[in-house]
């Protein structure tokens, strides 16, 4: 007989996750709606190995479905910068906290402490009131992270190695660009499309720090519920993402060095862009905020075809491998190394095909075997 609480469970995981009994059947590769339906109303029994793939399309661990693990979910609120279509939304929200859960049990495996970094500056309302306290804000981080002239090209690693930020580069296409968030158990995150070009993916990340630095002073709920407020945010998020890549003395140094009778060529102002790690739109838009250029010359700069299809063919050949989560693979990479987790939890977590394991450590200069310690004298 069918265990009508592992059924309800199955219910409530497919609900959760947005979708129809049709779509979670075909997904899961039964023939017909109805089996699962059946399964749903506990008139048949679920195959032990079938649970594994109930488990992966609806992004829960087998655990939680099998009822041992007893812990209350505590909700994630992701703050959308373009959320993902409303029939979509629930399945990608629900992928995302899996692959938080997992990152959260790599550090529980390593005996990481998760509480939030003394460096991760909390903003009030009142702190980001005007343009000219967002700069302030935004230089502040700067210097206390010490990101140095170029804080584009260590953004990511001071993020994850020092705030321990969990960032996530997720293929979303069309169904959503950013998100961030704070969490209770899983501290703060970031999500990123990992389609985007490295230059955009720089602005996202400093984007989603004021989120995360403004957590508590505006709740995703508030925003979401008022489009005003939000595009508001928005703004102010944007502004400290451009100062903080783009620090005022290091792009006028840059910019000076360059000019010929107070004049810049489209091709200097690509190579500046790219110097710090930003799109060419972000630092015309920059430029002008510094009084450097009109705010309209800026605008008309960012969008003349011209300049658009220089930028293209200088930047072509910068855009290589895919990012990556460069905690999250070092923290499995530990795993593995200290017999915490196996070679196919391994392959699982980073996503890869058991075989290519030995390959994916060795190009990303990993060992598997424990390696030879030695003793630090202590002074």
């Amino acid at each position: 007989m069918a265990d009508m609480r592992l059924a309800q469970r199955l219910k409530r995981a497919r609900e959760a996750v947005g979708l129809t009994l049709v779509d979670a059947a075909a997904k899961l590769g039964f023939p017909s709606y109805q089996t699962l339906s059946n399964i749903e109303k506990g008139e048949r029994e679920v195959k032990a190995i079938e649970l594994a793939t109930f488990a992966k399309a609806y992004f829960c661990d087998l655990s939680r479905l099998l009822g041992e693990d007893l812990t209350p979910e505590c909700e994630v609120h992701f703050l959308w910068r373009k959320a993902p279509a409303v029939d979509k939304k629930a399945a990608i929200e629900a992928d995302i906290r899996h692959r938080l859960e997992n990152y959260h049990l790599l550090e529980q495996l390593l005996g990481i402490e998760q509480a939030r970094s003394p460096l991760l500056i909390k903003a009030a309302p009142y702190d980001v009131r005007s343009n000219a306290q967002v700069d302030n804000l935004a230089a502040k981080v700067g210097n206390l992270l010490d990101l140095g002239s170029r804080p584009a090209l260590t953004l990511q690693k001071v993020m994850e190695q020092v705030l321990r930020t969990k960032i996530l580069f997720v293929q979303l296409s069309d169904f959503g660009s950013a998100a961030s968030t704070v969490h209770p158990t899983f501290n703060a995150a970031i999500v990123v499309n990992n389609e985007e070009a490295p230059w955009r993916i720089n602005f996202t990340l400093a984007h989603e720090l004021f989120h995360i630095l403004t957590w508590d002073a505006f709740p995703a709920s508030d925003m979401q519920r008022n489009d005003a407020h939000f595009e508001d945010i928005e703004r102010k998020a944007d502004r400290f993402a451009s100062t903080l890549l783009l620090p005022e003395t290091d792009v006028r140094q840059e910019l000076s060095d360059r000019m010929a009778d107070q004049k810049l060529s489209f091709s200097d102002v690509v190579d500046v862009a790219h110097e710090f790690g930003v799109s060419t739109q972000a630092l015309l838009y920059r430029m002008a905020n510094m009084h450097l250029i009109p705010w309209e010359r800026a605008d008309a700069a960012a969008h003349n075809e011209e300049l658009v299809m220089l930028d293209r063919r200088i930047r072509r050949d910068l855009w290589h491998d895919a990012p990556e989560s460069q905690r999250y693979i070092l923290l499995a990479a530990k795993c593995l190394r200290k017999g915490l987790i196996s070679r196919g939890k391994f392959a699982a977590l980073l996503e890869i095909d058991r075989s290519d394991i030995d390959d994916y450590l060795e190009y990303r200069g990993f060992t598997e075997s424990g390696d030879t310690s030695f003793e630090i004298m202590v002074a």
